[in-house]
């Protein structure tokens, strides 16, 4: 039975703009057959809490991102929970509408399979146009961004890989596509020196869209992460000279220069990493990255068994070779040349880690 045959019972109400129990706005339920969650209801409107108390009501339950779903393992127990919610749908003046398209839900799940990494994904829901606004205002890839911006988006896709890299998912309202792009990470400080990764628009057969995703998306998103931490790494090593200009390290060192170089030890292996997937070293570039992490490894190892600051040799190293000699490396994997034009249906122009200077913090997270 599919969806259409399961939504005949779940008889639609009508939405309303006065009276009734829902109050004085309209809202609905948009009804997805989706494989691995059975159906799922997505909620659209200002009267979204009547909507969840509808679900709940019926017999829907709540899944790990917040929607209400009910499996399809008991028929006889779905079509009880679908004939309550066209019932009590009726009552709270809630429409209730099935709808035919690939669940954003599974279309999302299928691609990361094809997906290099460990990725979970949750679909966001936003009843209310204010809602979608917190997802814009996370969102790097500046047509997808301007999208957000210009109309409205029910619902969303987020994958989240392991490393903290996210990306979101939206279906074209006129076509059978998906926009694909990128959201700012969450330990970058906004930098407007950084060309921001572009959004690719893909189809629906997983294994392409993957493939436009790992072979555009995701380099453009690696290259733009190294890009912040390069200009957050040189501009604290600069700042770090200017104070010790002579290359001495005081005994003990000061906590600003222990704290300078805490952040550099951080950042530096997110780089190095980078570095190697985005192009092939010579053998002396090669040579560089290993030393770097030789030194952080060593550091780190010695800090763990005595709890003490950095040995004064890494530092003036950081000072004087080591932080230089990686920003020039890094550098040379970020493209000088314009990125190529975002393929998306609206296009318009673009919109470091350390905690000082202060700087503009990045938007709201969701």
């Amino acid at each position: 039975m599919d969806l259409p045959e399961y939504a005949r019972f779940a008889t639609p109400g009508r939405s309303t703009s006065g009276g009734g129990a829902a109050g004085q706005s309209s809202c609905e339920v948009t009804l997805f057959t989706s494989s691995r969650d059975g159906i799922v209801a997505l909620v659209d409107g200002d009267n979204w809490r009547w909507a969840h108390t509808t679900l709940d009501t019926a017999g829907f339950e709540k899944s790990d991102d917040g929607n209400r779903t009910i499996p399809l393992t008991d028929l006889d127990r779905t079509r009880e929970v679908l004939l309550t919610l066209g019932v009590v749908a009726r009552a709270t003046q809630i429409k209730i509408t099935p709808s035919g398209e690939t669940y954003i839900g599974d279309f999302a799940r299928d691609l990361v399979d094809h997906l290099p990494g460990q990725w979970s994904v949750s679909v966001e829901s936003y009843a209310m146009r204010v809602w979608q606004e917190d997802l814009a205002a996370c969102m790097w890839s500046p047509s997808m961004a301007a999208t957000l911006d210009q109309r409205r988006v029910r619902w969303a896709a987020v994958l989240r890989r392991d490393d903290g890299a996210e990306l979101a998912i939206i279906r074209d309202p006129q076509r059978d596509l998906y926009h694909v792009g990128a959201l700012h990470p969450i330990n970058l400080h906004p930098d407007g020196l950084v060309t921001p990764p572009a959004s690719v628009t893909v189809q629906q057969t997983s294994a392409s869209a993957a493939w436009q995703i790992n072979s555009r998306l995701l380099p453009a998103y690696t290259r733009a992460v190294l890009h912040c931490q390069v200009n957050s790494l040189e501009e604290d090593l600069d700042r770090t000279r200017q104070i010790y200009e002579s290359g001495a390290v005081p005994e003990p060192a000061p906590k600003d220069l222990i704290d300078a170089y805490g952040r550099f030890t951080t950042t530096a292996p997110q780089v190095t990493a980078a570095v190697r997937a985005l192009a092939t070293q010579s053998e002396h570039e090669a040579a560089v990255l290993q030393r770097v992490e030789d030194v952080i490894a060593a550091g780190a190892q010695a800090g763990a068994e005595t709890a003490v600051a950095p040995r004064t040799d890494q530092v003036v190293w950081w000072l004087a070779e080591g932080g230089e000699s990686l920003i020039d490396l890094a550098r040379r994997s970020i493209p000088s040349e314009p990125p190529a034009t975002e393929t998306g249906r609206t296009i318009v122009s673009p919109r470091v880690l350390p905690p000082a200077p202060a700087r503009n913090t990045p938007g709201p997270r969701r």
